[in-house]
């Protein structure tokens, strides 16, 4: 990380799961989600982009022997409901 830090205030509902990490650490798993989200949206992004130009098989899909395929729809409430969104 370069520069100086920046300062985020954020208000969050008392049940929301960052709250179950101790005091403490509660800054570095906020900042490792927040992180982790915005990687998620970029690939979410580079993959629509990929189904719009025909890249991607649909994820109903044949399976063709490749190994397991990976659900996005799936995949994405599950992490939903992870991190309770």
């Amino acid at each position: 990380m370069s520069g100086a830090l920046k300062r985020l205030n954020l208000q969050l509902p008392q049940n929301h799961p960052v709250f179950r990490y101790p005091p403490r650490i509660r800054a570095k798993v906020a900042r490792e989600w927040l992180d982790l989200g915005m990687r998620l949206a970029a690939i979410e992004e580079r993959l629509a982009k990929l189904e719009e130009r025909g890249a991607v098989p649909s994820a109903s899909g044949a399976d063709n022997g490749e190994g397991k395929k990976i659900d996005p729809i799936k995949f994405r409430e599950t992490l939903a409901g992870v991190f309770d969104f």
